[in-house]
């Protein structure tokens, strides 16, 4: 009995060695935001985080057209799982963000109205990223807005290697333009 106790005990020990550890939302925000395709200075980001929609059902559609590489079943399942699971409030911490500006979602719709004369402005919401239990994967979804009818919806799916987080796959939820994605 001894024994067993000692193999889960450093077994354990082990396994946490091998996780690595998961970045704050606003870090993974600052390290992803540049692959999502989108190079701003700057943007406009309402404080709240949005629902992710990446849900189980999809899942032979993200592998037929959305995947760039393959992603262990079991992963994806966790990933969906903790979607599900995360609908409370979370508002963005704007002081660890580098690029956003937070605004309320009544700012966010003042900014989205058109005068001739102003110039274009965007405005982005994101979910509350999800992440694998070993740390690897990541799941999120990316909405904007660049006029009150105009915009688009995505969820993106990251792998982090060696190099950082790397897009390995993005769908389509909404709207029109693709921003070069």
């Amino acid at each position: 009995m001894r024994i067993i106790c000692l193999f889960l005990f450093f077994g354990g020990l082990c396994a946490q060695g091998w996780a690595q550890e998961r970045p704050s939302n606003e870090e993974f925000v600052n390290a992803v935001f540049p692959s999502m395709g989108f190079d701003l200075p700057s943007y406009y980001l309402v404080m709240g985080a949005d629902t992710c929609r990446f849900e189980k059902f999809d899942y032979d559609e993200w592998v037929k057209y959305y995947l760039t590489e393959q992603v262990p079943l079991t992963t994806l399942n966790e990933l969906a799982y903790k979607v599900h699971l995360a609908r409370m409030e979370q508002y963005w911490d704007q002081g660890k963000l580098n690029r956003a500006v937070c605004v309320t979602a009544a700012r966010a719709d003042s900014l989205l109205l058109f005068k001739p004369g102003d110039s274009l402005k965007t405005v982005f919401s994101f979910s509350q990223p999800q992440f694998s239990d070993d740390g690897t994967y990541a799941v999120i979804d990316i909405n904007y807005k660049y006029c009150p009818n105009c915009g688009a919806g995505f969820t993106f799916l990251f792998r982090r290697d060696k190099a950082g987080w790397r897009r390995i796959g993005f769908k389509k939820n909404w709207g029109g333009m693709s921003a070069g994605l």
